[in-house]
């Protein structure tokens, strides 16, 4: 039985920067009217920060949870404000960003109040049976579909997977709790920021991406070799490929990475999960080499090759080199 009936309520939890509000919270706010205008639903935005004052949002009121503790974001201190949140909401449906502090606390916030949680949501439909939740499942190659489960029922949504709400929908209220959130379970540690600019991937018209297929670090030989074919060319990668030390975190390309467009992407060995098409959905054309018929990057591509790179690649650069001479 679906239990999302109409006049309930939709908390979505804003994602924000030095008390700004960031444009991923505007596509939220899209995902979350089409909810309530099935349901005839009130769409209500939390702000968690320490904000003296703020203007409204287009297409949901706006609670700001005001609180010198939350200047920065702890998970401690986002899931205490979501609960502070929700009690006074009562949602029935609270949407977070699945981005790295959204996916952070939001598991969290589904277990204190004992609903369900859904991560990495790239879509939703409407069924006789109520609303059905879309993520991809075994390495992007299946689009699954969940039932709401127990509610309140929290999802994470993928940037880019709905469009920011352009139609400049009516500003709702807005309203302030001033609330004294300490975390108290969150230390304060020492570290530095290094550097993540990366001009020569900001300005490549082709990058070329490496994933965990290529097998490897010795294998990135080949792949320099196959970017200096192309003028103004990049090498990037997955995060499995940064995880594994293979590429600098600052020429990783996802959602906690970097978003790029060139004229030409080219995916070596790259499976194509959600989070790492994000980050290159709008390149101009997109080329992926893999040895498996069936990766998820392939739904997502111009040209698909089912190669194994160590074959593929060598052959390429054969011939481009013809081509130049």
């Amino acid at each position: 039985m679906n239990h999302f009936m109409r006049n309930k309520s939709i908390m979505i939890m804003c994602e924000q920067s030095g008390g700004r509000i960031l444009p991923v919270t505007h596509e939220l706010i899209f995902c979350a009217s089409l909810i309530a205008g099935r349901y005839d639903s009130r769409v209500t935005a939390v702000l968690p920060g320490n904000i003296a004052d703020t203007d409204s949002i287009s297409g949901a009121d706006l609670l700001v949870i005001n609180s010198p503790g939350l200047a920065e974001y702890t998970c401690e201190g986002w899931e205490k404000a979501a609960l502070l949140a929700a009690e006074q909401i009562m949602p029935d449906i609270i949407i977070i960003a699945h981005t790295s502090t959204g996916y952070d606390y939001a598991p969290r916030v589904a277990a204190l109040l004992e609903g369900g949680c859904i991560t990495s949501v790239a879509g939703i439909e409407f069924t006789p049976e109520g609303i059905r939740y879309r993520r991809s499942g075994f390495h992007g190659k299946l689009d699954l579909l969940y039932g709401a489960g127990k509610p309140p029922l929290v999802i994470t949504v993928l940037p880019g997977a709905f469009p920011a709400d352009d139609q400049q929908a009516e500003p709702g209220t807005v309203s302030y709790i001033e609330a004294a959130i300490d975390p108290v379970f969150t230390s304060n540690l020492q570290y530095m920021i290094p550097d993540q600019s990366n001009t020569e991937l900001e300005h490549a018209e082709v990058i070329i991406a490496v994933g965990k297929g290529i097998g490897k670090i010795e294998n990135l030989q080949m792949i320099r070799k196959m970017a200096s074919c192309f003028n103004r060319s990049a090498i990037a990668g997955s995060r499995v490929a940064c995880d594994n030390g293979w590429i600098e975190y600052n020429a990783q390309v996802g959602i906690t990475g970097k978003k790029v467009a060139p004229l030409l992407y080219m995916a070596c060995g790259i499976s194509g999960s959600m989070q790492h098409i994000a980050g290159m959905k709008d390149s101009k054309t997109v080329v992926s080499i893999n040895r498996d018929p069936d990766a998820a990057i392939f739904r997502h591509s111009d040209i698909c090759i089912v190669e194994e790179l160590e074959k593929f690649i060598p052959e390429f650069i054969r011939e481009a080199e013809k081509h130049r001479a």
